[in-house]
């Protein structure tokens, strides 16, 4: 069985050395042009993808579903898109990045969504089992 746990948890820590790594930038450039990006990364990317793997882990049963898999491939697409599209939205304003800003925090809206209605309409999630 594939366990979206070990990759969203992996994909998470990717997130966070980014984030360290583009802040330990700006630290140094003392340019800190680029903190939407960095806050987007290391929240998006590093937090919420590492909290649905802790999730995941924790509840393996819905791992089991269909809907987990898009659930988890959509988080990890869209934490990626949407601070590549804020990016180059920031160094070139036109309708590609415009785009890509957009359609990378839809994406990352419809995993979040798709999380909701795993952790409220599982029925048997948060049963206790003897």
């Amino acid at each position: 069985m594939i366990t979206y746990s070990k990759w969203l948890i992996r994909v998470a820590v990717v997130f966070s050395v980014m984030g360290a790594l583009l802040g330990s930038d700006m630290a140094g450039r003392k340019d800190y042009s680029f903190i939407p990006v960095h806050s987007h990364i290391l929240v998006v990317g590093w937090l919420s993808l590492f909290a649905y793997g802790i999730f995941y882990y924790v509840f393996p049963e819905p791992q089991k579903l269909k809907l987990a898999k898009v659930q988890a491939i959509l988080s990890m697409l869209g934490a990626m898109l949407l601070p590549l599209g804020m990016l180059l939205y920031n160094k070139a304003y036109n309708g590609f990045t415009t785009g890509l800003f957009i359609g990378g925090g839809t994406i990352l809206l419809i995993g979040m969504l798709l999380f909701a209605f795993l952790v409220f309409f599982d029925k048997q999630l948060f049963t206790k089992k003897n």
